[in-house]
């Protein structure tokens, strides 16, 4: 699993903003030819806190801004219906996905993205 998160610039969790991809949605992401900042989510290290620099974050914008409009026209492959499941195969644990869920989570790391861009901030990816 992995978090995108921000900190401030005392170090301090910002609880509000963080969200979550999963090993299924990272694969998903991983597996999608030319967006290279999603595909390199999947290669961070298996555990640990990893800040994302200037460079890493404005591969993430241009990789968001490259598949948003793929996307909403699902000229994508379809994405996994749930997530969360990882080795359980009980649903009740997931959570659902689709294509709307897709678009909440691209929207939720456009949004941690730009509380980054504020002085002071930073953003992380925390592997569990």
């Amino acid at each position: 699993m992995l978090s995108l998160e921000i900190a401030d610039a005392d170090g301090h969790w910002l609880e509000e903003a963080s969200t979550v991809l999963d090993e299924e949605l990272l694969d998903y992401l991983a597996a999608l030819p030319g967006l290279p900042a999603l595909q390199d989510l999947r290669r961070l290290a298996p555990d640990g806190e990893v800040l994302l620099d200037e460079a890493a974050r404005a591969g993430l914008q241009a990789d968001l801004e490259a598949i948003a409009p793929r996307v909403r026209r699902r000229e994508l492959p379809e994405p996994p219906a749930w997530v969360g499941l990882e080795g359980t195969g009980d649903i009740r644990l997931g959570e659902e996905l689709g294509w709307p869920g897709l678009i909440d989570v691209l929207n939720r790391i456009a949004r941690l993205l730009a509380l980054a861009r504020q002085p002071g901030m930073g953003m992380w990816a925390v592997r569990e």
